[in-house]
């Protein structure tokens, strides 16, 4: 399930991410981890979520969302 919009999806069409150390980072195996849908990326509300999953400011929260999708690690292992 989507974190931000709720929706339900086969976990192959959902990013799979964890934080670690108040950073989001790929999901690596080990921990809790947190789904998003490919149709809330876009979403500017999305900063708002990850920032009350991770505990850390919405503007950084974003910015490193954005890291890992443009560097293509998007894709479940």
């Amino acid at each position: 399930m989507c974190i931000h919009c709720r929706q339900r999806e086969p976990q192959e069409k959902l990013i799979r991410l964890q934080c670690i150390e108040k950073k989001i980072t790929r999901y690596q195996g080990v921990g809790r981890s947190f789904y998003i849908c490919n149709s809330c990326l876009d979403n500017k509300k999305l900063q708002k979520s990850l920032a009350r999953i991770c505990k850390i400011d919405p503007i950084s929260a974003l910015k490193m969302l954005k890291e890992i999708v443009d560097n293509g690690q998007s894709s479940n292992p």
